[in-house]
């Protein structure tokens, strides 16, 4: 007898979560709203899990001690996003609208070998030899380059209906453990099968950065006002009754092998 429970090895990763950097509602709050967040894999520390927003050679030789840490991506591959929408509770559920960019950059040796010595594993991906570049402040940066391959604006869109499981009528859970129930119009929003948009593309670069930033509105990032579903999902709700930080919620990635040519 087949057995149907058997499946083939997906040759994918396990998810990576992603958040914003640590205290970014105090850090962004009356920021220009074209401001991008960023989202930012999570960072193991002697003070526990934190979600930071400098790369871990930051102020290293040649390289700035503002820059940014991006995701290790492996180039060629194919890539799975999972995007929680910014949900929050009025009367209804309420939803804004929000631009997402996929930017990109490429990493040299000297970086891979720094890594390496601070982190004490494989270190970074990279595919390009370490070369000077321009000059900040009369030292020669490491040429390293950066680009933005897609911008993508993904509008509200209205929770979908569950299916009926059992007598009285007890509707059935797509997903659960995204949203506070009662804070996005109870259980039929909460745990319907939207609460994520997609996005499946290409990996073109040795690391990946996703930001976000808002496409209407108010002129600054307000997360009691128009971010409060950003602040819902990744904060402490402060458009709402408060809630803790939910440090397992946030957007998921998960990179594919290609597949094969047929």
């Amino acid at each position: 007898m087949t057995n149907h429970n058997v499946f083939p090895d997906p040759q994918a990763t396990m998810g990576v979560l992603l958040r914003p950097p640590d205290g970014f509602e105090a850090l962004y709050q009356g920021q220009a709203r074209a401001t991008p967040l960023p989202f930012v894999p999570v960072n193991y520390t002697q003070q526990g899990p934190k979600f930071t927003p400098l790369d871990i050679v930051a102020g290293s030789d040649n390289i700035s001690e503002f820059f940014s840490r991006f995701i290790p991506a492996p180039i060629g591959a194919d890539m799975l996003i999972l995007i929680p929408r910014a949900r929050y509770f009025t009367e209804t559920a309420q939803e804004g609208t929000y631009t997402y960019e996929l930017r990109w950059r490429l990493r040299s040796v000297m970086e891979h070998n720094t890594s390496l010595e601070k982190r004490g594993d494989a270190g970074m991906p990279y595919n390009i030899i370490t070369q000077p570049g321009a000059p900040d402040d009369g030292t020669a940066l490491t040429a390293l380059p950066a680009w933005t391959s897609e911008v993508t604006e993904i509008a509200p869109q209205a929770a979908a209906a569950l299916p009926v499981v059992s007598a009285p009528a007890q509707l059935g859970y797509a997903g659960q453990g995204i949203y506070v129930p009662d804070s996005v119009g109870g259980v039929a929003a909460a745990y319907a099968p939207n609460n994520f948009a997609r996005l499946l593309r290409r990996v073109e670069g040795n690391e990946l950065s996703i930001v976000t930033y808002r496409a209407a509105g108010g002129t600054t990032w307000d997360f009691a006002g128009d971010d409060a579903g950003i602040s819902n999902v990744y904060g402490t709700n402060q458009g709402g009754d408060a809630h803790e930080i939910f440090l397992g919620v946030g957007m998921y990635l998960v990179f594919l092998a290609p597949a094969p040519a047929l």
